[in-house]
């Protein structure tokens, strides 16, 4: 078991440090350019669509994508009062549901930075924030390696050293 600790480890930290290089442009253009036969199945548009949903809202992932944690759990949770904020938004300032869903996810990430970026008259787009695709696999990777570094301590680290203690 600590072996396989140690090699899911490893495994992390080197996706961790691959997502700092810099991309080679022959890589990325492969990977946004039209499908040549079988071999280009993977678009980086398809990672946008998956965050965008159905294009007249977005999905949870998108939520997470655009301002984090927060915003995520009270759409999963709190559903309700997700939909009800969106609705009262998009009736209050005339907006589509896209531009209002970035609004109250900013909201309900950092109520005061929201507030205050209003009351100053500044027009931030909200609904384009974090879509950027490079940022989009930066997020995924470092999500994804601090899972499971997390993971890894209290679901490995913590009960081996608890084990020895009782012994």
């Amino acid at each position: 078991m600590k072996t396989f600790a140690t090699i899911m480890l490893v495994a992390n930290l080197a996706t961790l440090a691959s997502g700092f290089v810099a991309p080679r442009s022959s890589l990325l253009s492969a990977r946004t350019s039209a499908p040549r036969g079988a071999r280009a199945s993977v678009h980086m548009n398809s990672l946008l669509d998956f965050v965008d949903g159905t294009g007249e809202s977005y999905g949870p992932i998108g939520s997470l994508y655009r301002q984090g944690p927060v915003p995520l759990f009270i759409r999963l949770f709190q559903p309700e009062k997700y939909e009800m904020s969106v609705t009262q938004y998009m009736a209050k300032e005339d907006v589509d549901r896209n531009q209002a869903q970035g609004n109250m996810d900013a909201y309900f990430a950092d109520p005061n930075g929201w507030a205050l970026e209003k009351m100053s008259g500044k027009d931030r787009d909200y609904y384009k924030i974090g879509t950027d695709p490079q940022q989009m696999i930066l997020t995924t990777v470092w999500g994804g390696g601090i899972t499971s570094l997390l993971l890894w301590i209290f679901l490995v680290r913590i009960p081996a050293r608890m084990a020895a203690q009782h012994m």
